[in-house]
């Protein structure tokens, strides 16, 4: 559960980026995506390097295990939420939050985390902000490697001038594929 959250904020890293930007690399391999915004609707450089401020400083701070800097890029707002993959994966509040990185830091080794983003995405009308991520994570937690696909979705909100989390979605499937893809897989 915490590894999960772990691999988020270095994966937001990885979408930083890309962050709020206008086209998917023609190289990602995206099914029934949306088509990218028009360039009129593409984020503004300044708002951008703003997000991405806020990234990089969420991701040294996760690496850091640096729990108040940490919790500076999140909205201390009573709904500010963080959710994982399953049932009662959801931290709401400032409090919450806290907890759920305070119980993250004991799950990996320092220095071990690293994750690759095959498709990333995301805009901003300068108020709201929304990224998402298809990634995979290494870790290794008492030097034993990990390995694991993570998918991760953002909100921020511009409040008092700053940039900051509102909502943070990570998922990781931890089952086997269902039946039909798996035996598609095998064709």
């Amino acid at each position: 559960m915490f590894r999960r959250l772990l691999a988020c904020g270095v994966a937001l890293l990885a979408m930083a980026l890309c962050a709020c930007q206008s086209s998917t690399p023609a190289s990602a391999p995206v099914t029934n995506a949306a088509p990218a915004p028009t360039p009129a609707a593409a984020a503004d450089p300044k708002v951008v390097e703003e997000i991405k401020a806020v990234l990089d400083k969420h991701d040294k701070a996760l690496g850091e295990k640096n729990l108040d800097a940490l919790m500076e890029t999140f909205a201390p707002t009573p709904n500010t939420v963080v959710l994982g993959t399953g049932p009662g994966e959801r931290w709401v509040g400032t409090q919450e939050v806290r907890a759920a990185y305070t119980e993250m830091f004991k799950d990996y080794d320092p220095g071990s985390m690293t994750v690759g983003c095959e498709w990333k995405t995301g805009n901003s009308d300068g108020s709201i902000a929304w990224l998402a991520a298809t990634c995979v994570a290494k870790d290794s937690l008492k030097g034993k490697a990990r390995e694991y696909p993570l998918n991760v979705s953002a909100a921020m909100a511009k409040q008092d001038g700053r940039w900051r989390f509102t909502m943070l979605h990570m998922s990781n499937p931890t089952a086997p594929p269902p039946p039909a893809q798996q035996a598609a897989k095998g064709k």
